[in-house]
């Protein structure tokens, strides 16, 4: 039982014990229970404390269930990024969108045209004479070169040999072969080279080419932004396409020149041609494709970026930041160790409260059976106060709750009028513990066997107090194996002593103090408890009768020793007529001043041997003489004077 707000340690410890043995141990199973209570809630406390320093903000739940982001920092990248284009959405909106390729057009329409033209008014018989001419010779491209050399028939000559041409029926021939439409188609069958190399120009491939390249430069300049596939161009296959048309119609071109009258050119080889065309087209059709797909992207990422807020940036940040922080290694064994001090504690809990059922149950029947034994002892030590009931609770520890009945009134052990504190004093209070105690002890069944010690039983006792304690601790010392009685008041260890040897064994008992020894440590010795209890008087008379049977003695204390023992005598023979605050002169001049009928008269007859004793006496004090520590010391004048002064008493 403790009372923390009444009694100093001492009497806190008294009365933990005086519940007894079963008490005592069951609260010490339960303290023990409370303190692994509190080190399992202190440790999951501080566990929890320094998860909490992580997780500012969350709840330690929250902060537990944040799911692992393995690319955290890769996020926070991204996050910071996206928080710097925040900062820059206007520069960004302002970006250009990569342009598509304009899909190119071919007309062959004038080539296949001309391929296609023959002369239809040509004189049958001419060209029957010329087709045959040419055939003789067999030599290719024979028609172009008369062709070419008949535009200077208007000579009378042949150029070539210098004849006269009039009524060369072979030359009549040509004229008629070649005619003004003849003339007409050779012309245009000329402008094919022209219309050929217009129509499949690789400028055409190049233009592309170059739309794509810009395309792409504006496309390359988003991907500090967003992630954009590159557009694709096939310029290869383009440019091949666009070959085999050019060789398609340079090989009609060619076959026409040879056959200039001939059409050339059929329906399969202009669907050639425009098959060919078609993979060009598709070429670029595939190419802006791609480009409308990153465009799509680019506008998406840009509409995403209207809507970006840097706040909810920076908190998906901090988010990252707790995930990384969760699943740091220190933090996943801070986890780790929560848990197993969550189990810790619940079980602590668990234990605390069943050994604090068990306490209770030796409690009620332990403070029951001693209510009765306490009241009978405080009665005995003269307490104005009974216990009509005792309780107990665990505020602060196990504490004993009962109520105090002083003169009617009702006191509690907590507050209340009247309170507690001022009611009782120390004296009451130490009585109360010791009561306690008492009635511990003397309920053990095992006392006989037993060894009890006592510290300070009787400080700020009365006197009734001490006697009925000496009796309690005499009828104690009749009942156990041993009793060790510690104090500083030494009468009252004496007069123990004394009560015990009336009917104990003197060797039985034993009396010692503590004195100081090397290194200031202390050590037991044995004690003259009788002459730690003399007065002055009694203990100068032994000190100068010791002198006197020749004992050693320090000079100067026997020497000091003279006038304190005639100022005892002279106290003890006139009792109430000597003021003790007077000087041992004062008082030999009190003597002498005496006057009938004071009793004072009857020691006139020794004034003069007091005054010649104080005369030698006075020298070594220092209330007469403030250099009575150099005063020289006459071994036989002091023998001399202690005679003397022990005569004097002896006299009377």
């Amino acid at each position: 039982m403790q009372a923390d707000k009444l009694l100093p340690t001492k009497e806190k410890n008294l009365l933990q014990f005086a519940l007894g043995e079963s008490a005592v141990v069951a609260q010490q199973e339960y303290d023990l229970a409370d303190n692994n209570a509190k080190t399992a809630a202190s440790s999951l406390r501080e566990t929890s404390n320094q998860l909490e320093v992580l997780h500012r903000g969350l709840t330690q739940t929250q902060f537990q269930r944040i799911a692992e982001v393995v690319d955290a920092d890769d996020q926070i990248s991204i996050l910071n990024g996206k928080i710097v284009e925040a900062q820059n959405i206007g520069l960004i909106q302002a970006k250009a969108l990569p342009q598509q390729l304009v899909l190119p057009t071919l007309n062959v329409d004038d080539v296949f045209n001309i391929l296609g033209t023959s002369l239809e008014n040509i004189d049958l018989a001419a060209e029957q004479q010329v087709k045959e001419h040419l055939n003789i010779h067999n030599k290719n491209r024979l028609e172009k070169w008369i062709s070419d050399g008949h535009a200077y028939g208007d000579e009378g000559n042949c150029l070539y040999c210098n004849q006269p041409l009039d009524e060369v029926e072979l030359i009549q021939a040509y004229r008629s072969y070649f005619n003004q439409d003849y003339n007409q188609l050779k012309s245009d069958v000329s402008r094919l080279t022209g219309l050929i190399n217009a129509s499949c120009s690789n400028e055409i491939i190049d233009r592309l080419k170059a739309r794509f390249e810009t395309a792409s430069a504006v496309i390359d300049g988003w991907q500090e932004h967003v992630e954009i596939i590159p557009p694709t161009f096939d310029e290869s296959s383009a440019r091949d396409a666009l070959s085999n048309i050019e060789n398609l119609l340079n090989a009609l071109r060619e076959s026409k020149e040879v056959n200039l009258l001939d059409s050339v050119g059929s329906e399969e080889d202009r669907s050639e041609v425009t098959r060919n065309w078609q993979e060009v087209l598709d070429v670029v059709v595939a190419c802006n494709d791609s480009i409308s797909n990153a465009t799509a992207v680019i506008t998406d990422y840009k509409n995403n970026l209207a809507a970006l807020s840097i706040d909810n940036l920076q908190n998906q940040i901090r988010d990252m930041e707790w995930a990384k922080a969760r699943y740091r290694q220190d933090v996943i064994d801070l986890f780790a160790q929560l848990a197993l001090e969550k189990d810790q504690d619940v079980a602590a809990k668990a234990e605390k409260q069943t050994k604090k059922d068990s306490l209770n149950q030796i409690m009620q029947a332990t403070l029951e059976s001693y209510k009765d034994r306490i009241n009978e002892l405080l009665r005995g030590f003269g307490a104005q106060f009974l216990i009509p009931n005792i309780d107990f609770n665990y505020r602060g520890g196990l504490r004993s709750d009962y109520v105090l009945q002083m003169r009617g009134a009702n006191i509690a052990l907590n507050g209340g009028v009247p309170d507690f504190k001022t009611s009782l004093s120390e004296g009451d209070k130490r009585t109360l513990a010791f009561a306690f105690f008492i009635a511990s002890a003397e309920s053990d069944p095992d006392l006989a066997n037993k060894v009890i010690v006592i510290d300070d039983p009787m400080c700020s006792l009365d006197l009734n107090r001490k006697q009925q304690t000496r009796t309690v601790l005499k009828r104690l010392h009749d009942s156990c194996e041993q009793i060790i009685v510690l104090a500083h008041d030494v009468h009252f260890l004496r007069n123990l002593r004394d009560d015990v040897l009336r009917t104990g064994n003197p060797n039985n008992v034993k009396c010692l103090k503590l004195k100081a020894v090397a290194n200031r440590y202390s050590d037991f010795d044995e004690i003259n408890i009788d002459q730690e209890c003399e007065s002055v008087y009694f203990k100068c008379h032994r000190i100068l009768d010791e002198y006197m049977a020749g004992n050693a003695q320090s000079s100067m204390e026997i020497a000091r020793s003279i006038r304190p023992m005639l100022e005892g005598y002279l106290h003890r023979r006139f009792p109430n007529l000597i003021n003790g605050g007077l000087l041992f002169g004062q008082v030999i001049d009190l003597i002498s001043n005496a006057q009938p009928p004071s009793p004072l008269i009857n020691a006139q007859n020794i004034t003069n041997e007091l005054n010649e004793i104080n005369r030698y006496a006075g020298q070594f004090h220092h209330d007469t003489n403030p250099a009575a520590d150099q005063v020289q010391i006459t071994d036989s004048e002091l023998l001399s004077f202690v005679e003397r002064s022990l005569a004097l008493i002896y006299a009377g």
